[in-house]
């Protein structure tokens, strides 16, 4: 009996330290795009996109990173591809018209961890939103591409925190 209580409270101890892991969550934009033909729905990155991939990696170096993801646009997994080589990563896809799933994977199977998603500029603060957070960014134009945000999960307690990296 003493044996299944000690059990019992390891696995309570275990669980509640769990719960107070904190989950990091880092959401971008995309790079810059190929503005040069109009009609193009899945433009790549422009020079200055690639460069600014380049800056992502440079940005999160040192940091254990378990998952990227991407919606499945050029511009996004390009964004994320100088990451993904050094991190030995594959670039997970989601669906960018449905945060709750992308939210509830990541609280589900990557608890405790860091994640990276890549985004759209018009989309990134309804991820932020499908988490319980909130930005004081309250619009990302079509010409912004530097914003980062640091999502920190702990509980039920979620702090946002927007900064820049790359070229502004």
């Amino acid at each position: 009996m003493k044996r299944i209580l000690f059990v019992f409270l390891i696995f309570c101890a275990v669980q509640s330290l769990r719960a107070q892991e904190t989950t990091r969550i880092w959401i971008v934009r995309h790079g810059e795009k190929n503005l040069e033909d109009p009609t193009a729905k899945d433009p790549e990155l422009t020079v200055a996109g690639k460069e600014r991939a380049v800056a992502l990696e440079k940005y999160l170096k040192g940091k254990k990173i378990s998952a990227l993801f991407s919606t499945d646009y050029k511009r996004t997994k390009e964004t994320l591809a100088p990451l993904a080589t050094r991190m030995k990563l594959p670039v997970k896809l989601y669906d960018s018209k449905n945060n709750k799933a992308l939210a509830d994977t990541i609280l589900t199977h990557y608890k405790g961890k860091n994640v990276v998603i890549c985004g759209h500029s018009n989309r990134i603060l309804g991820i932020i939103a499908a988490f319980g957070g909130s930005s004081s960014v309250k619009e990302i134009s079509e010409e912004e591409y530097s914003y980062i945000f640091l999502m920190e999960i702990k509980g039920n307690e979620v702090v946002v925190k927007d900064r820049h990296y790359g070229k502004l």
